[in-house]
């Protein structure tokens, strides 16, 4: 791979940040964008502004109806799902997930939830509401000793009552991954469907919606290139079927006839369009279209290759460094994702300084991670830990940001020493 190929068609890596180069490690937050999705965007903001959906008969709307189509087609290659039609545009994963978690006919015999302690928030909380009204009950599972999260932790809780189960495909702390086909074939043999979020697989890693046999998949744009503000949820098209309504208003509808009572009687659309209400983000559906086409041309072999490169070196350097703990299993399971987690060893070093202390203190780098419990509270309190850092990879990161990256963690070491 030509790095410096790769590297230029990002203009944020060109930056200076008062005269220091940019390092860029918080690619499961955000992954930066190719200069095609900025003219992706920019094109569709400049040359068109016109609304899709139908509402319009003029040239300009119905090339923005044909962005849609075409780029519905794409995500459902992407993910290769069955149909176009399976693909519902959201405006991010946490849309997704909450339209899921609202939509999903829970009935009496069956208003079970089983989701895991890796779960981001968006996953967790929606659930939690539908738990406060009195629509689902929920279970989660929880890690063994070692981080490990095994199918062995997931199906003893799935029963006859439970309609779905949700996993990550893999974690925003450990990047660890987890058997999403296994426990789908298992959830399935009891009835259950099976919700993925694969907001931090689908940058490095491809994902088979029908390998896997999950019901439902949830991503983000913004993790994959394209802007914020754009997502897709997918549903398999007899499950979105059933699904209740979410958000309703234009678009949703084949008519809106009066009923006898005078009052209009709508007509909803029973698939994707019953859950795109309104005008959609078609600057970020031509963005996520142009991210998509970015993937595909270069390769996830190549994205994986030199994501996890950077990565492994990470995990070596850090194991070498005794005032600091990795997070996750030592090792065995599913391929990881690129993403290396740790904490601090002495509690009074703190996450938050250290994150300053790249900000501020290296005369020609500006080093730019993830400080926090990245939206996996429940996941950091089980494990006793506050704040630890992440440094996620992508394929324009280089091994020798690493080492400025380590070398500048073995510097904050030493003056915290003094």
């Amino acid at each position: 791979m030509d790095i410096k190929k790769i590297r230029d068609q990002f203009p944020a890596l060109s930056r200076r940040v008062e005269g220091k180069r940019l390092i860029y490690f918080d690619n499961a937050c955000s992954v930066l964008k190719p200069g095609r999705v900025v003219r992706a965007v920019s094109g569709y903001l400049s040359a068109n502004g016109a609304c899709a959906g139908g509402r319009s008969g003029h040239a300009l709307s119905a090339a923005a109806e044909e962005l849609c189509h075409e780029v519905r087609r794409k995500a459902a290659a992407f993910i290769n799902a069955a149909s176009p039609s399976e693909i519902i545009f959201t405006s991010n994963t946490t849309h997704a997930v909450n339209l899921a978690a609202s939509s999903f006919p829970f009935s009496r015999s069956r208003d079970g939830v089983v989701f895991t302690a890796f779960e981001h928030h968006s996953t967790m909380l929606p659930f939690i509401e539908e738990m406060k009204k009195g629509n689902a009950s929920v279970q989660m599972a929880l890690p063994g000793g070692n981080w490990e999260l095994g199918a062995d932790r997931i199906l003893p809780l799935i029963s006859r009552r439970t309609a779905l189960v949700a996993l990550p495909l893999c974690s925003n702390v450990t990047g660890q991954s987890f058997p999403a086909a296994e426990v789908a074939r298992a959830a399935h043999a009891r009835g259950a469907v099976v919700l993925a979020d694969a907001a931090q697989q689908l940058s490095t890693r491809p994902v088979d919606v029908r390998a896997l046999g999950v019901d439902m998949l949830a991503f983000s744009g913004h993790k994959i290139g394209a802007p914020p503000g754009i997502g897709v949820l997918y549903c398999r098209k007899d499950l979105m079927k059933r699904l209740k309504n979410f958000s309703v208003g234009g678009g949703t509808v084949s008519g809106v006839p009066l009923g006898r009572s005078g009052l209009p009687e709508p007509e909803y659309f029973s698939d994707y369009r019953r859950f795109e209400a309104g005008i959609q983000n078609y600057a970020g559906i031509a963005g996520l279209g142009a991210a998509m086409d970015f993937i595909s041309e270069t390769g996830y072999g190549a994205i994986e290759e030199r994501a996890q490169g950077a990565a492994a070196l990470c995990r070596e350097e850090l194991a070498g460094i005794g005032e600091v703990q990795v997070l996750g299993p030592a090792g065995g399971g599913l391929r990881p994702a690129p993403i290396v987690s740790f904490v601090f060893r002495n509690k009074r070093l703190l996450a938050q300084d250290f994150s300053i202390y790249l900000n501020n203190e290296l005369p020609r780098h500006l080093v730019c991670v993830r400080c926090g419990s990245h939206c996996a509270i429940p996941l950091h309190r089980l494990r006793g830990l506050g704040q630890s850092v992440r440094l996620s990879f992508f394929v324009y990161n280089t091994e020798n940001e690493v080492r400025v990256f380590i070398g500048a963690l073995k510097s904050f070491l030493r003056s915290a020493r003094r």
